[in-house]
């Protein structure tokens, strides 16, 4: 079979560039140079060798199941840069970029501190660490094969950033990590009780990276009480003023949290960050960008 009937094929059963990209990816190991989508056409009359042929099959098999294709081919752009990804985490968005953008207009200093909690794929502290060559990056996530993902990531882009087993901020010390300039979660927050959610086109994704209870809020929730408790049980250890937003020394631990949610819990979400000592600074698509409430 050659390129062009392939395609023909594949093009009824899903997405016509979905098809090409699978065609690509097949081919890819079987040429030496790169090759894009111009290539399809300009050999359209070649033959697929059988083994390649075999193996577009399978992905287009699986496609067609309603698979995503980040995880057939294994990678999903973010930012303009490929990470790897796995269904032990889940596929980056294009929308989780507005947290990129909510940092990047901050008047950070020249090492910049960053606090990822939840990291999945490692796309956000990544790149982060890209994109502030002399930043530290330190990120969390409480599952274990996720952080698997983050460090390969890490590897192939060399963003050097720390990884940590944590559920939440349990293994983060403020006396022993430091402070931090921002603190940047994009947590599980789906209800799945939303009306119009299509729950099939999320079943392959990791279920505990994408729900939460209290209207998907559950674990912000928890996240704002531990940043509070962490920081009141700080500045009791040093004897300072009662204030749960700083340390001891006046400087605030965390000075910005940018956050992800849903259009629809951003009203929530800001009145409970309200609550825990902090103050809206922007939103910007899914992404809240909040400060130490003065």
């Amino acid at each position: 079979m050659n390129i062009d009937a392939w395609l023909g094929e594949a093009k009824k059963q899903i997405d016509a560039l979905d098809a090409e990209i699978i065609a690509l990816v097949g081919l890819s190991d079987i040429l030496s140079s790169e090759i894009d989508r111009s290539f399809l056409c300009a050999h359209a009359e070649m033959e697929i060798p059988q083994r390649s042929l075999q193996k577009i099959n399978q992905m287009l098999e699986r496609r067609a199941a309603g698979e995503p294709l980040a995880y057939i081919i294994g990678e999903r752009e973010f930012f303009g840069r490929m990470f790897r990804v796995n269904e032990s985490v889940l596929i980056p968005r294009v929308d989780t970029e507005a947290l990129i953008y909510l940092v990047q207009d901050l008047d950070l200093p020249g090492r910049p501190r960053f606090l990822e909690i939840g990291t999945g794929s490692g796309c956000i502290a990544v790149t982060l660490a890209l994109e502030y060559p002399q930043a530290e990056v330190l990120a969390t996530d409480i599952s274990k094969k996720a952080l698997e993902v983050a460090e390969l990531n890490d590897v192939i882009h060399e963003g050097r950033i720390d990884l940590v087993e944590s559920d939440l901020l349990e293994n983060i010390d403020p006396e022993m990590d430091g402070n931090f300039d921002v603190l940047i979660a994009n947590l599980p927050y789906v209800n799945p009780d939303w009306e119009w959610l299509d729950l099939a086109a999320l079943q392959y994704e990791p279920q505990n990276a994408l729900f939460a209870e209290e209207g998907g809020l559950a674990l912000y929730h928890r996240l704002l009480q531990q940043l509070q408790e962490k920081i009141a049980a700080h500045n009791l250890m040093h004897h300072a003023e009662q204030d749960s937003t700083k340390l001891c020394h006046g400087v605030p631990w965390i000075k910005y949290l940018v956050f992800e949610a849903d259009p629809c819990q951003h009203d929530d979400l800001v009145s409970l960050a309200e609550a825990y000592g902090w103050q809206l600074d922007i939103i910007e698509g899914y992404g809240l960008r909040f400060k130490v409430k003065q």
